[in-house]
């Protein structure tokens, strides 16, 4: 059976997962790099087109505002008494030298791009990004510099979107396999239960797979942006009901009849 053959089964069959112990552990990493790849692209297109937008406006802001301000010895200066604060279409642009607001604050926030006291902050998608100045030297540098800066770092955003693409996607990858390890021994209790002889590897085939349907439904969710309360407890609810069934789809392994003498 080809792997997406076995994506549309894994939704719905706990029987056809259970027959998927059977097969080489190389296709059961394929399938869960693929899964993984899936439940990665909502975030990385919202990200991506958040940090490219989040430029462009902040390019634009800066050429049109009339707030002077300077970063120097790691921070950012100005003569505000008070965080300038720009909304603009669906990104949030806070300037902010006085130190009111903090990454936790910006972090809980929408699209935003924050240049903060001591460091800049992109959120998109729900993701943030946080670059200290001091990681950039003990540069000098001006609201204009910051602005024509922009217009040149525009074209290396697609360097920078791969990049952050990339380490994302690893960090949901090794994730993932962890959630897997940490089902698949919830799955040896199960089998003890109901007294099926599975050994830890097809278990872990069988908990991979079992993964199929909150993954998907996670994925929608993310696509149209819509939150989901307890969306973790939900996960785990889920993943552990598809395992329990399709174990129990496993065949009993028949005893050696004893002979009698």
């Amino acid at each position: 059976m080809n792997i997406f053959k076995q994506f549309y089964k894994s939704i719905y069959s706990p029987r056809d997962i259970a027959s998927f112990r059977m097969q080489g552990k190389g296709k059961t990493i394929l399938y869960l790099i693929l899964l993984t790849l899936l439940a990665s692209i909502p975030a990385l297109y919202y990200l991506s087109s958040g940090i490219n937008e989040g430029v462009k406006s902040l390019s634009n802001t800066l050429e049109e505002d009339s707030l002077s301000f300077s970063i120097k010895d790691n921070e950012l200066k100005s003569n505000a008494k008070e965080p300038t604060i720009i909304n603009k279409d669906d990104l949030t642009i806070i300037i902010d030298s006085t130190g009111t607001y903090e990454e936790s604050n910006i972090s809980a926030s929408g699209n935003t791009v924050a240049l903060l006291q001591k460091e800049f902050i992109i959120v998109a998608a729900g993701q943030s990004q946080t670059f200290e100045y001091s990681s950039f030297g003990n540069v000098s540098i001006t609201k204009d510099d910051i602005a024509a800066s922009l217009n040149a770092f525009d074209s290396m955003l697609p360097i920078l979107i791969t990049i952050l693409a990339v380490v994302y996607f690893i960090i949901l990858l090794i994730s993932k396999v962890i959630e897997a390890f940490v089902f698949a021994v919830f799955g040896s209790l199960f089998a003890r239960t109901m007294r099926r002889t599975l050994t830890y590897g097809q278990l872990w085939r069988i908990t991979v797979y079992s993964m199929t349907l909150p993954t998907l439904f996670f994925v929608i969710m993310d696509a149209i942006q819509t939150s989901v309360p307890n969306g973790m407890l939900l996960n785990w609810v889920v993943t552990l009901f598809m395992l329990f069934l399709s174990i129990k789809e496993v065949p009993f392994k028949k005893q050696p009849e004893e002979n009698i003498q």
